[in-house]
């Protein structure tokens, strides 16, 4: 019976711990050229939101909707000096040399959050944040970016 509540006291400590949260402010540029080496990085800032301290040693995961595998994951480093205190900031995240590319179905997680379609030559990037201890925020997506042709 002690152990029965041992689990569910560690069950519930761990619910405890809040998810990051994240807000797109700015994607620069506004578009993209994929053949052009100079012209296809992509820097987006996300103001993040963790309640508990622990989004440093956690990692941002910038998927790019125009297909699932299209995933960038950027370690994030260590932000506060101890965990267990609310935090606020902005990240810069940079994604480089986004690469010519038919779409394809529609991530599920840039469906989860709201992106609809893709029009003809463009593309949205969302980013989801996760803590150090896994959790995962809701994440949030950028404005359509155009994919242009040199």
């Amino acid at each position: 019976m002690k152990l029965a509540i041992a689990l569910v006291l560690a069950v519930a400590a761990c619910s405890d711990d809040p998810a990051p949260g994240a807000t797109i402010k700015t994607a620069t540029p506004d578009q993209l050229v994929p053949s052009d080496d100079a012209r296809n990085d992509l820097t987006i800032a996300v103001r993040y939101d963790d309640g508990d301290g622990d989004l440093g040693g956690g990692v941002a995961r910038v998927h790019d909707c125009r297909a699932a595998e299209l995933v960038t994951e950027l370690a994030i480093p260590q932000i506060a000096a101890q965990t267990g205190q609310h935090i606020t900031g902005t990240l810069e995240l940079h994604v480089n040399d986004i690469g010519e590319l038919a779409a394809a179905a529609l991530p599920d997680v840039c469906d989860e959050l709201g992106v609809a379609t893709l029009a003809a030559g463009t593309t949205v990037f969302c980013v989801v944040l996760e803590d150090a201890a896994g959790h995962r925020g809701g994440g949030d997506c950028t404005q359509s970016i155009a994919l242009a042709s040199p």
